[in-house]
C-alpha cells in the first residue's frame, strides 16, 4: 500500500483541483493520501466525494508558522475535524492576513509597472485561501510572465522584488490548534529548516511525527531524521508536498511514499 500523506491543492497554492488530486493519486497506484493545503480546509470535502472505492483521503491541513529566529516552521496537521470551531477561528485571523499580503504584493507590483487589481486576483481564488499561485494566475494570464514557475522565480517568490512574507502563527501554537481540532501534527520537511532547534519545544507541545521523507531530503538525510524521530519519540511520516504541474515544484506524486504501517501508526494517534 502506497501511501503520500503531503499533498496541496487549488485551494491554497497547487494547480490541480481536489478532484485533480483524487484522479492522479488513482492513476499512480496510490491507496491513501491527505489533503493538506495551507492553513485551509476547504478542498477536504471534494477530495473525500470524489474519491472512489481503494482511495482513502486523510483530512489535513499544513500551518504555516515561524519560529523565534523568524524561520518558516510548517506544521501538517492529519485525520482534523476540518470544522472544528477554535480551527477555523484560527484560519480566519490567517485569510484576512492573506488578503492584506496580497494588497502589499499587488503594491509593490504597481511599483514596478505591472497593474493588477484585488479583484483580478481574487476570481482566481474565488472561495479558496487568496495566496501567491492566484497572483501568478494573474500575471501569466495578463502574458507578464510566460509561466507561473516564472513568476516566482522572477517577482513574487523569496527574495524578488515583490516578495511579502506571510503572517504566521507561533510553531507551539499551531500544534497544539492541530491537537485542539482532534488531528496528529507532524512537523514537514525539517530538511529546509536551517536549524532544529524548535524540536524540543514542538515536543514539549505534543508534537506526534516527524516528516522523513520528502523529496528535499536525500538518503542520506531521511535515515538521520528516521533515526532522530526515533530519539524524540516521534512517528514517521512522509509525502510528495505535491504541488500539480506548474506548479512551486517538480510533480512528485507517486515518488514520495510511505507505507501502510506508518499510516496506521499515525492514525492511532487520533
Amino acid at each position: 500500500m502506497r501511501v503520500d500523506l503531503h499533498v496541496h491543492t487549488t485551494e491554497s497554492d497547487g494547480t490541480w483541483t481536489p478532484q485533480e488530486v483524487v484522479r492522479e493519486a488513482v492513476q499512480r497506484g496510490l491507496k491513501a493520501i491527505a489533503i493538506t493545503d495551507h492553513d485551509t480546509t476547504a478542498g477536504i470535502r471534494a477530495a473525500q466525494e470524489n474519491a472512489p472505492e481503494g482511495l482513502e483521503v486523510v483530512p489535513g491541513i499544513e500551518i504555516n508558522a515561524a519560529a523565534p529566529d523568524g524561520a518558516d516552521i510548517h506544521i501538517l496537521g492529519l485525520w482534523i475535524d476540518p470544522e472544528h470551531p477554535a480551527l477555523q477561528e484560527q484560519l480566519d485571523i490567517l485569510r484576512r492576513s492573506r488578503i492584506e499580503r496580497t494588497e502589499k504584493i499587488l503594491s509593490l507590483l504597481r511599483g514596478l509597472g505591472i497593474a493588477i487589481t484585488l479583484d483580478d486576483v481574487l476570481k482566481y481564488a474565488q472561495e479558496e485561501v487568496v495566496s501567491r499561485s492566484h497572483i501568478a494566475s494573474v500575471l501569466l494570464d495578463k502574458e507578464v510572465v510566460s509561466s507561473k514557475a516564472e513568476a516566482f522565480q522572477r517577482l513574487i517568490g523569496e527574495g524578488c522584488p515583490a516578495y511579502v512574507p506571510r503572517y504566521k502563527v507561533e510553531p507551539a501554537q499551531a500544534v497544539k490548534l492541530i491537537l485542539t481540532a482532534g488531528g496528529v501534527p507532524v512537523l514537514a520537511h525539517p530538511g529546509l529548516l536551517p536549524n532544529l532547534d524548535v524540536l524540543p519545544v514542538l515536543v514539549e507541545a505534543q508534537l506526534v511525527g516527524l516528516e522523513v521523507i520528502h523529496p528535499s531530503h536525500s538518503e542520506e538525510q531521511t535515515a538521520y531524521y528516521l533515526d532522530l524521530a526515533r530519539r524524540y519519540g516521534l512517528l514517521p511520516s512522509g509525502g510528495s508536498d505535491c504541488h500539480g504541474p506548474g506548479g512551486k515544484d517538480e510533480v512528485y506524486l507517486g515518488r514520495y511514499t510511505i507505507p501502510e504501517e506508518w499510516l496506521r501508526q499515525l492514525e492511532a494517534r487520533r
